[in-house]
């Protein structure tokens, strides 16, 4: 919903302008939509990251911890605190979480800098 109330968001001018301009269907998405959108691609793009991360209380509550039914945050509280004290390999997915999550926390960290000029 987010994404297409950006796409409406376009100027028409600037489609018609691309056309005329003998841009192709693909060109006219890349060169002119994408760019144009970019702020909400990104703000979607974190939000769903975050909700991802955070599902762990979710999945807990709605399936009591069954192991049919494991996200990775689940699988580490499970093996740290559940089965037996397997702090090894409950640390060993925290680092792979962090892992995952360093890397779009520094280009969201970019791009807050990029829009607002800061350093």
């Amino acid at each position: 919903v987010i994404l297409s109330s950006a796409l409406r968001g376009i100027p028409e001018e600037t489609l018609e302008a691309a056309v005329i301009d003998g841009a192709n269907p693909f060109q006219i998405f890349w060169k002119i939509m994408v760019p144009q959108i970019w702020g909400t691609i990104a703000v979607v793009w974190t939000t769903i990251t975050i909700l991802v991360l955070k599902v762990f209380d979710i999945v807990l509550t709605m399936t009591n911890g069954q192991w049919n039914s494991q996200v990775l945050a689940n699988l580490m509280f499970d093996w740290m605190f559940r089965g037996g004290g397997d702090f090894g390999r409950g640390a060993t997915i925290a680092i792979i979480i962090m892992i995952a999550v360093i890397p779009i926390m520094i280009w969201n960290i970019r791009q807050a800098n990029k829009e607002t000029g800061g350093h």
